[in-house]
């Protein structure tokens, strides 16, 4: 009875906003429209923002629209959110150019009309867990159902990557030839090699935060398990006391858990000086700046990590599973730069150690960034408005 309620709620939202971009589409597309649309956050930041900024430097005469609202978790938000899905639509069947960075259901309802574009640019760099097309058999794969109804992943008609590397595994996520899809970057990476921003960054958290100015900061930043917001969890043993007692009162960590976490680590007050929870910190960047080293698992964010050229640690401890369910468009052993181990006491004693393959860092972050000259937003606008790419430098070097 559950599945067929669901299934007949799942019909009615398709049916609204598939006859709301039917009745839509017969106004004018606005020429001059831009609208930047997600469900991940509440607020323009990351790549969103790094796009806006350009498009608006560039006194374009642009019209922005923003559609940024997190998808709730209660009943009465989900049915508010529904009518927001239906302003999307209409949004999108009178826009230039509709720009989201995630997974985005009004695009799928219907065929574009022509004079509209849908640009992709995808929340994660590089190419690590498998996602969309590329998990229909695998438990995280959206259900039978759910697939009949709508083509998950269609309509785009630019998608923007960092790497070249990036390229095949992306075209099999999205259902896709390989030609829509471009890598020239990730316009939020252009932050962490902006040496000038890198400074006030760090006087920026050491102001706020004197007393990290001479330690050592180790970022924790896992992803979830779960096959979405309202399953999503994370299990992992972490020992503050030991980290405390063995790494001294010179180490800092911060818990930097992913968003959908519905069960986050509890840090209790007596280390509270020392463990410190900034899973609300408006931007993982400046956190990674200040990083000395990372700890994470199958995040994405050791992408962006490695173009700081600096150690990271992948504590695991359900990757057979984690294979079985998800798996990774790479052999998760000798694709990832740096340890595997699976305790949070193997993380300390590597701590402890400090020998890293920085070699490895360097070829990973070729590897998966064509480019590393902090202009990818650039790059990307350019090619959005003018259709130019421009050459690509040459890494000699692979990792897997």
């Amino acid at each position: 009875m559950k599945q067929k309620i669901r299934l007949l709620q799942r019909r009615t939202v398709h049916y609204l906003l598939a006859m709301t971009y039917w009745l839509t589409k017969r106004l004018p597309i606005q020429s001059k429209k831009v609208v930047f649309a997600t469900y991940r956050s509440d607020r323009l930041v990351d790549n969103f923002r790094a796009v806006y900024d350009e498009l608006e430097r560039r006194d374009l005469g642009y019209e922005y629209v923003f559609l940024l609202k997190r998808f709730p978790q209660s009943l009465v938000g989900q049915i508010q959110y529904v009518f927001h899905m239906m302003r999307a639509t209409y949004e999108l069947a009178t826009a230039r150019y509709f720009i989201i960075d995630d997974y985005y259901y009004p695009v799928y309802v219907s065929s574009l009309r022509k004079g509209t574009e849908v640009i992709q640019l995808w929340h994660a760099c590089g190419a690590f867990k498998k996602f969309g097309y590329s998990v229909l058999d695998k438990s995280y794969s959206p259900d039978d159902d759910y697939l009949k109804m709508v083509q998950i992943h269609r309509n785009y008609s630019k998608v923007y990557v960092s790497g070249e590397a990036c390229i095949a595994p992306y075209a099999d996520a999205f259902g896709m030839t390989q030609e829509r899809i471009y890598p020239l970057g990730v316009p939020r990476t252009d932050q962490l090699l902006n040496t000038a921003r890198q400074a006030r960054v760090r006087e920026k958290l050491y102001d706020r935060y004197p007393e990290w100015r001479k330690k050592r900061i180790i970022l924790l930043a896992p992803t979830f398990r779960g096959n979405g917001q309202t399953t999503a969890h994370y299990d992992q043993e972490l020992d503050f006391e030991k980290f405390r007692r063995e790494l001294g009162p010179d180490t800092v960590l911060l818990l930097r858990m992913h968003p959908f976490v519905l069960n986050p680590p509890i840090v209790p007050d007596a280390y509270s000086d020392q463990i410190i929870n900034m899973t609300d910190y408006p931007d993982i960047n400046d956190l990674m700046q200040i990083a000395d080293i990372l700890i994470t698992d199958y995040s994405s964010v050791i992408f962006e990590f490695a173009l700081l050229q600096k150690p990271m640690i992948f504590l695991v401890n359900d990757l057979q599973s984690y294979k079985a369910e998800r798996d990774f468009y790479f052999p998760y052993e000798s694709f990832v730069p740096g340890p595997i181990v699976s305790t949070f006491e193997d993380v300390i004693a590597w701590i402890k150690r400090g020998q890293f393959d920085t070699q490895k860092i360097e070829t990973f972050a070729n590897q998966f960034f064509t480019y590393q000259d902090g202009e990818a937003t650039k790059r990307i606008v350019d090619h959005l408005l003018y259709d130019t790419i421009p050459e690509a430098p040459v890494y000699t070097k692979t990792l897997v």
